[in-house]
């Protein structure tokens, strides 16, 4: 594993997040190498990711990731709502040490996974929480007490948008990460709004379609912001 997490991994990362235009300093690149390798080993065991060749994993998993660091402003506190093997929270944590991340994930094996990355690569800064996003937001602090909330590949983005909306803070962002469906996800989201502002819940939106450096695969960040709720 060492061999093909070395430094042509590690160059393939810098390279697909500067075309994100995020630099990644040789530091972050190694960090995010023991990141991956990690998440391969435990793979057999967690079912982390279905992706298990080691340059797809520094596209798919890392380098998207990284593309949605450019919409989280500094200091923010970040809650990654079913992170999974912990995307985007543990790169984005990386690249920005002010951050103060929550990763949620309701499967248990997963969350092991992810405390034992955190202690590895030394980010107290960021915690993993076993638990469904629903009950979590009833808990103190919790509610209204996030800067940002994201999600990747989370199934459908108006369930995401509802389960999100009790972590934001004023004037908060919501960030969902999608794929190439994206008339599709418009559509959805769109008739979602409608029925938000019904209730006095008001976002702006911006949609930023982008495609993955090297296989070309379509993606799409949808950032809302929370002007009242």
């Amino acid at each position: 594993m060492t061999d093909v997490l070395g430094v042509a991994w590690q160059e393939r990362v810098v390279k697909g997040a500067s075309h994100f235009g995020v630099t990644v300093s040789g530091k972050t690149s190694k960090a995010l190498a023991l990141y991956a390798r990690e998440l391969l080993a435990w793979n057999a065991k967690c079912n982390l990711t279905a992706i298990t060749d080691p340059m797809e994993v520094a596209e798919k998993h890392m380098v998207d990731a990284l593309a949605v660091v450019p919409h989280i402003p500094a200091e923010s506190r970040l809650l990654d709502i079913g992170t999974g093997g912990g995307f985007p929270g543990i790169p984005a944590s990386m690249m920005d040490e002010t951050l103060s991340v929550t990763l949620v994930d309701a499967v248990r094996k997963k969350v092991s996974f992810l405390k034992h990355v955190a202690r590895a690569l030394k980010l107290p800064q960021v915690e993993a929480i076993h638990a469904r996003a629903e009950l979590l937001s009833k808990e103190e602090g919790r509610g209204k007490g996030y800067d940002v909330v994201t999600s990747r590949a989370f199934s459908s983005i108006d369930a995401f948008v509802k389960m999100a909306l009790p972590f934001v803070k004023p004037q908060g962002r919501i960030i969902a990460m999608k794929g190439s469906a994206l008339k599709e996800d418009e559509t959805v989201l769109t008739a979602c709004l409608k029925e938000l502002e019904a209730e006095g819940v008001h976002f702006s939106v911006e949609v930023i379609p982008y495609t993955l450096p090297f296989s070309g695969s379509g993606r799409s960040l949808f950032v809302l912001t929370l002007h009242s709720h």
